[in-house]
């Protein structure tokens, strides 16, 4: 029998080592993913634990211009959510990007984004194993100097990970440690590499995933990437133009930027959920998440001070993943390398 979504964040607090002398914070915009916000509290306060709702008026980006932004309620919102332990972000499109996030984290509080159906919360829900496997991932891009992705259809991509200071991306779905942010659920692996070193090509076909619109691509689209951006998107169907004409709505070179690069993880992740589940009613973590998928980003980086709100996620099937010539992943599957 399927667990409630409150049932569902007892687990979480489980993984999240939520005791009951902390106070939750729960971020959330007004009259949007209430269920949530009401079954992360109950949850809460099952376990001893204080809880609180920190509800804006609205924190999420347009999926198209224009856009401009409007901070003045962040202010308020850090202050309070300074003052607890583990704060859990139930927020539309998610504080991934926003200094809202790095702030809450530099001081120490744990933060948690909340967004799949209740279904795909309880299939991938995260584990000590996936963790493992994640943490292993993280390990091998920390030693490597260079990050190549080929594949069959003609993607060869190279970026400069080398250095002791690569920013990287461990997600496994909780947050157990000070300073931590992740995404429930999540499985994969990926780094920032240095900015402006990314060059090659990247060839999308039929199958992957164009996130956050939610589909898969269904025309060839080869994409040109020099000095870390996209300098040229070709290609005979619909996908090419409709790329092209999203980069081209923002008027903003910033959004041609190549951003963070990694594998999918995840034993339980499907490629199919896009066909399974209501396209519209996922975020895309499944996707994100699939064993052997190579995983790439467009546009904002924070360690490179680019923030923009246009930002594509881009999970791709069949290829094969190297760092310094070794494989993590081959031509889709994992290869076990460093586990």
């Amino acid at each position: 029998m399927p667990k409630t979504l409150r049932e569902l964040f007892v687990d979480q607090y489980g993984l999240c080592k939520l005791t009951s002398s902390e106070t939750v914070a729960v971020i959330s915009e007004l009259g949007q993913k209430t269920e949530y916000a009401e079954a992360a509290v109950a949850a809460a306060r099952d376990l001893g634990a204080g809880a609180l709702v920190l509800t804006a008026s609205s924190l999420s980006n347009p999926m198209l211009p224009p856009y401009e932004a409007d901070g003045r309620e962040v202010a308020a919102l850090l202050a309070a959510a300074a003052e607890c332990d583990l704060v859990i972000d139930v927020t539309v499109g998610g504080l991934i990007h926003s200094d809202v996030r790095t702030r809450i984290t530099g001081n120490g509080k744990r933060m948690l984004f909340v967004a799949e159906p209740a279904d795909v919360l309880e299939r991938l829900m995260g584990d000590e194993d996936l963790r493992a496997v994640v943490e292993a991932g993280g390990r091998l891009l920390k030693a490597g100097t260079t990050l190549r992705v080929t594949s069959a259809a003609g993607t060869d991509l190279t970026a400069d990970i080398s250095g002791e200071d690569l920013p990287i991306t461990h997600q496994w779905g909780y947050v157990d440690e000070p300073g931590r942010w992740d995404h429930w659920p999540s499985g994969f692996v990926a780094c920032f590499p240095h900015d402006r070193t990314a060059q090659g090509q990247i060839v999308l076909q039929p199958g992957d995933a164009l996130i956050p619109w939610q589909r898969a691509v269904r025309d060839t689209v080869t994409l040109t990437i020099e000095d870390g951006f996209i300098t040229d998107v070709k290609g005979d169907g619909n996908d090419a133009f409709v790329l092209r004409d999203y980069l081209e709505a923002w008027d903003d070179p910033e959004v041609y930027a190549v951003s963070h690069m990694g594998w999918g993880v995840h034993p339980v992740a499907r490629w199919s959920a896009f066909e399974v589940y209501e396209p519209r009613s996922l975020y895309g973590q499944e996707l994100r998440s699939t064993a052997g998928n190579f995983m790439w980003s467009t546009g904002p980086n924070r360690f490179a001070n680019r923030e923009t709100p246009a930002h594509l996620d881009i999970p791709m099937r069949g290829c094969t993943v190297e760092i310094d010539g070794a494989a993590v992943v081959r031509d889709g599957r994992l290869t076990g390398e460093g586990a």
